[in-house]
């Protein structure tokens, strides 16, 4: 089985609480404890997973970061979830929330994004499969192990899975610097997908006219807009003060 490096204590500790099959756990030498790292080798005791303690000077030449923290984990690639389960568990949700990315191809950002979506309870996060960023080790450690705990699908066709969100009764609202209306004027309340766009080129035409409503950022300096992952985070939590979670 091919594995991969997750690198940092926080990602490699949501890595051990996941679904993901452990090939080992790598830790620095002489590295101070703390509440994190003495969950992180209870856990992989718990799971019986193997512990090697390396030379400061390996862990580095092994790492493939700069932040790996003295502590590293080889997992199986992620598991993406099936788009047709994912439909079927939103139909049957109340007031389904939902997350598609139109051609975000930086993994920071996805891996920032999806971290906010952990935060605010999004049900599923939408990921084309070309031109866009896979959940990779740099995208887990960016979201501090988010991705483990969240519903991620890839999709072949992203207006295509837009439609089928209208059909399940889900309001598609799309966020595009050009906008009439501002997201803090507009009703993000119920069934809600909201489509974010790279920075570049913002939303794609055929998905930028698929959505049910278009809504900006208010931007009041002489920026002309936000990084894709503060956008999101932005219009995400303003969706949850008016769904009254907060």
């Amino acid at each position: 089985m091919r594995f991969e490096q997750v690198e940092g204590k926080r990602a490699v500790l949501e890595a051990l609480r996941g679904r993901r099959s452990v090939s080992e756990l790598l830790v620095a030498e002489g590295l101070k404890g703390g509440v994190v790292l003495e969950e992180i080798l209870a856990m992989a005791k718990k799971k019986k997973v193997p512990v090697t303690f390396l030379p400061r000077r390996e862990m580095d030449r092994l790492a493939q970061s700069e932040n790996h923290q003295g502590v590293i984990i080889r997992v199986e690639p992620y598991r993406y979830a099936g788009i047709k389960q994912v439909l079927r568990e939103l139909e049957e949700k109340e007031d389904p929330l939902v997350v598609l990315l139109d051609g975000v191809t930086d993994p920071r950002n996805l891996g920032s994004i999806a971290r906010t979506c952990e935060a605010v309870g999004v049900d599923a996060l939408l990921l084309p499969r070309s031109r866009a960023a896979p959940v990779t080790p740099v995208v887990f450690h960016a979201s501090s192990g988010a991705v483990e705990n969240i519903c991620v699908a890839t999709v072949p066709n992203l207006v295509s899975v837009m439609r089928e969100l209208k059909k399940l009764g889900i309001w598609v609202v799309g966020a595009d610097a050009a906008a009439e209306k501002s997201c803090f004027d507009s009703d993000l309340t119920g069934p809600l997908a909201l489509v974010m766009g790279s920075e570049g080129e913002g939303l794609h035409r055929l998905v930028r006219d698929t959505c049910d409503l278009l809504v900006r950022v208010p931007m009041l300096g002489k920026v002309s807009s936000l990084n894709v992952s503060v956008a999101a985070a932005v219009i995400l939590y303003e969706a949850l003060r008016q769904r009254k979670r907060l």
